[in-house]
């Protein structure tokens, strides 16, 4: 089991069998899902979604997959899933889904602020990128804000919901990683750097 993770909002915790129900209940609207290079079919069930996870994340230092839920602390609301999915030793993607109910309000940004921690202070990776479609003007401003650099644009890269999406590609090196990111938003806790 991942250790928990906090912001001052949030809550980070591994996901469970038991967050499916939750987790089902957002991406039945458009906004979930109309500006993400997915199809809406890929949410129809997500505790298929959630055994997957279990059964290809691997273990140990074999781990590549880490997904976290974010839980709202006033509220108790499950808002958000954030996941690195490690390629080789080093290098991962970030992942950043939040439920419509809890946009515009800065939680993204939180989430993927404290994803980036994680992924530079607990697992020492060296690269961390994310790709993002250009229809989603959301997640590009947390890319952004989150001081991640615009590489470059993979054109016609996926196609999706019956047509070819363009996606930003955004990364961030350990060398370009500075833990004032946090902006407050995090608390004053820190991982330790494990090999």
């Amino acid at each position: 089991m991942l250790r928990e993770l906090e912001t001052t909002r949030l809550i980070l915790r591994e996901l469970r069998l038991d967050d499916a129900s939750a987790l089902q209940a957002w991406p039945k609207s458009p906004p979930q899902w109309q500006h993400q290079a997915m199809e809406p079919e890929e949410f129809t069930d997500s505790a298929a979604r959630v055994r997957r996870y279990f059964e290809h994340r691997g273990e140990g230092s074999k781990r590549r997959l880490f997904v976290y839920v974010a839980i709202e602390k006033a509220s108790g609301a499950l808002m958000a899933s954030a996941g690195l999915s490690r390629s080789g030793r080093s290098a991962a993607s970030l992942g950043l889904s939040i439920a419509a109910s809890h946009a515009g309000q800065g939680f993204g940004t939180e989430v993927a602020a404290r994803m980036l921690a994680y992924g530079f202070e607990d697992l020492a990776l060296h690269r961390i990128c994310a790709d993002v479609a250009l229809e989603n003007a959301a997640c590009l401003r947390v890319m952004e804000k989150i001081g991640m650099l615009r590489e470059g644009v993979a054109r016609d890269c996926i196609w999706a919901q019956g047509r070819w999406w363009t996606e930003a590609q955004y990364a961030m090196l350990e060398s370009d990683y500075v833990p004032q990111l946090r902006h407050n938003e995090l608390s004053p806790e820190r991982g330790r750097r494990r090999m």
